[in-house]
């Protein structure tokens, strides 16, 4: 039959006939994969290749963190240092230690802060060594803290394990060192660290364990400390009680948050002096309106928006994060699943990043006649990178299926730290040239020179400056 049809007799187990033999057509299916329908066999190294690359990405920006930190650090006390150093001088001096520790500071109280300034000036010699060590661990903790949950949640498909390194990378950037290398910055990663940690440290009922009550209660521990170097941090209290209750909290752990966030606030802001938004008509005002909305986008859009050039293109990005942050939001709010692990410490950092860029465009707007956002604002607006990334997470593994889609995830993923690395020395330039100018003049002012505007960067009164130093070197002539 089969030469009656012009056909080869069919091979000995192959489809349609039995038989233990392999069919040639399976032999040449198992030398050579077909490259379209079906995907194609990568070898594995290509991937641990990608993830590598990926790793080492991050381990050389991590580099350009250290290296910039050393280039901009200043250790020569001015502006707040100088207010921290003469409230603890005048303690020494007679007054309570507690008082001193809860006093206000503007509208902040600074309890980590003058625990750091005490530990300065009678160990350090005013150096700032101690607020410069303190940020620098507060701003590499939280990124542990972070890459820890990334890789934890990328535990079941290893192979992309290595996007959890872009966690870190958005953190610890060249722009986010200003807040490390100069200690009046040091109150930013200080507050963020406990925001995150609160976060991270609250278990759902899902993920109830042996340790959960005590997890919890240390979640309101740094929820508390939060706000001890900032009063941004006091945002770290609502955004527990939302993650709280999207990870299904009983009732009671709720209502205690909400009566312990409630009550520390009061006691939080009591005593503080007023913080006078001078008539509300101006302050609702179109114009003055039109600035905040402008404000905020320059605020969101850090550190692109304090290079030369592109305060368009950062106002864009400002806008599109805004409304990437406000859908997270709402998703989270109409959603009727239950919140993963991961999906609640991403919807907190970004609730977290958007109420900070919120109340910052409320209340420091109108510091400057234009609208100017100090860079130190940055390590603030890292978490709603983060927490975009991390919310994006899910979307990628599920996507990344199959080894073709492996590689493109982590090809693309390459790519955007190499970006992300680009940027380092974009934003580098901006933060140098602010640290630059500070050292600059305080070179000037402890030669003895005193010049107008000075003000701006020492303090802004120079004869209680020269006051405090003066007493400061009384007591330690090898202070600065």
């Amino acid at each position: 039959m089969w030469h009656g049809l012009g056909l080869p007799p069919p091979v000995q187990g192959s489809v349609g006939t039995p038989g233990p033999g392999i069919s040639r057509i399976a032999l040449v299916q198992r030398e050579k994969p077909i490259l379209s329908g079906s995907d194609p066999v990568v070898p594995s190294r290509v991937i641990a290749i990608l993830g590598a690359v990926v790793a080492a990405e991050a381990a050389l920006q991590a580099a350009l963190f250290a290296a910039f930190l050393v280039r901009t650090i200043i250790l020569r006390p001015f502006w707040d240092m100088i207010s921290w150093i003469d409230a603890y001088q005048q303690m020494r001096h007679g007054g309570s230690f507690v008082s001193y520790l809860w006093a206000p500071h503007n509208e902040h109280r600074l309890l980590l802060i003058r625990l750091l300034t005490a530990l300065d000036v009678s160990a350090f010699h005013a150096s700032g060594i101690p607020f410069v060590v303190a940020a620098t661990a507060a701003l590499v903790g939280a990124a542990w803290l972070i890459l820890a949950e990334l890789r934890q949640y990328l535990r079941l498909a290893p192979k992309l394990r290595a996007l959890a390194w872009l966690g870190p990378m958005l953190l610890l950037t060249t722009a986010a060192v200003v807040d490390c290398s100069i200690p009046i910055n040091s109150v930013f990663p200080l507050s963020l660290v406990f925001m995150v940690a609160a976060l991270v440290l609250f278990d759902s009922e899902a993920e109830r364990g042996r340790h959960t009550g005590t997890k919890r209660s240390a979640a309101l521990l740094a929820a508390t400390l939060a706000s001890m170097a900032n009063a941004v941090g006091l945002i770290a209290w609502p955004v527990l009680l939302w993650s709280a209750w999207r990870g299904d909290a009983p009732r009671r752990w709720l209502l205690t948050i909400a009566a312990a966030g409630a009550i520390y606030g009061l006691l939080y802001l009591h005593g503080l002096p007023p913080n006078n938004h001078g008539d509300p008509a101006h302050f609702l005002d179109p114009d003055h309106m039109q600035k905040m909305g402008d404000y905020l986008l320059v605020y969101l859009g850090l550190p692109l928006s304090r290079a030369p050039g592109l305060g368009l293109p950062a106002r864009v990005l400002g806008g599109m994060l805004l409304a990437a942050g406000g859908i997270v939001v709402v998703r989270d709010i109409v959603s009727s699943r239950c919140a993963t692990r991961l999906d609640r410490i991403g919807v907190g950092l970004v609730l977290a990043a958007l109420a900070a860029a919120i109340l910052a465009a409320v209340g420091r707007v109108d510091l400057e006649p234009e609208v100017k956002v100090p860079i130190r604002y940055v390590v603030m607006v890292a978490p709603l990178h983060i927490g975009l990334l991390a919310l994006a997470l899910p979307f990628l593994v599920s996507y990344a299926r199959t080894l073709r889609r492996e590689v493109l995830v982590l090809s693309a993923a390459s790519v955007f730290a190499a970006i992300l690395l680009a940027l380092q020395f974009l934003a580098e330039r901006p933060a140098a040239a602010a640290a630059d100018a500070i050292v600059t003049t305080l070179d000037r002012y402890y030669a003895g020179i005193r010049e107008p505007g000075m003000q701006r960067v020492v303090f802004p009164d120079l004869a209680v400056a020269d006051r405090v130093l003066a007493a400061l070197h009384q007591n330690d002539t090898r202070a600065p």
